[in-house]
């Protein structure tokens, strides 16, 4: 009994449950902007720190099932698109920090236009940024929805659904490089990837408590 129990390893409850939060957090830097800054950069710098865990969580429990070399190349971008959107959010919060306490202190006209220039330019560093961010992460949930579709533990729409959100935003992407597509114009897919996983952390808890309930 032990043994078997053993088997649901802690990390893949974490995981599910820091799947859950990642994506609550996500959502909530946009939504509650009107919150104070220090929490919503807590959440800004949280929500990557708690994807990267949630990718150990899933890889540790699909890999029992079937250890593929598309599970290993899912986890590797999953973890590499983490780091990244971490770098991104730090960058972009810092430099709109830096620009507005330089535009307060200008005290000229040609001052502030000088300025506004300069941070036009830096912050095409965090729009590249952002790409490379989603090209990794398309990448890595494209390759999970597959290794998820195989999954018994799992439905195979579940998982096609969301490789195919994951092939169209890099489709996306690369169609109006190098400006992302919610800055083109176009329809962004971003926050609908983003309502898929929440629904397949919350798919992935139950099947890990079902599983746990059934043990004990």
């Amino acid at each position: 009994m032990t043994s078997t129990k053993s088997t649901i390893h802690k990390i893949e409850i974490i995981g599910a449950i820091s799947g859950i939060l990642s994506i609550l957090f996500y959502f909530s830097v946009a939504a509650f902007s009107f919150l104070p800054e220090p929490l919503v950069r807590l959440f800004g710098f949280s929500f990557p720190l708690l994807w990267i865990v949630s990718f150990m969580g899933l890889y540790s429990f699909l890999r029992k099932e079937a250890h593929t070399a598309t599970l290993e190349i899912a986890y590797i971008f999953g973890i590499i698109g983490g780091v990244l959107v971490l770098s991104l959010i730090v960058i972009q919060l810092a430099n709109n920090i830096w620009h507005s306490e330089a535009m307060e202190a200008a005290n000229s006209e040609e001052t502030k236009n000088l300025l506004k220039a300069t941070f036009r330019g830096t912050n095409r560093v965090q729009l590249g940024l952002d790409i490379a961010f989603d090209i990794f992460i398309t990448i890595s949930w494209f390759l999970f929805g597959v290794n998820i579709m195989k999954s018994p533990s799992f439905n195979k729409i579940l998982g096609g659904v969301g490789s195919l959100l994951s092939a169209g935003l890099l489709v996306l992407n690369m169609t109006t490089f190098p400006i992302p597509p919610a800055e083109s114009g176009w329809f962004d897919l971003g926050p609908f990837l983003g309502i898929w996983a929440l629904v397949f952390y919350i798919w992935f808890t139950a099947v890990l408590y079902k599983r746990r309930n059934s043990i004990d």
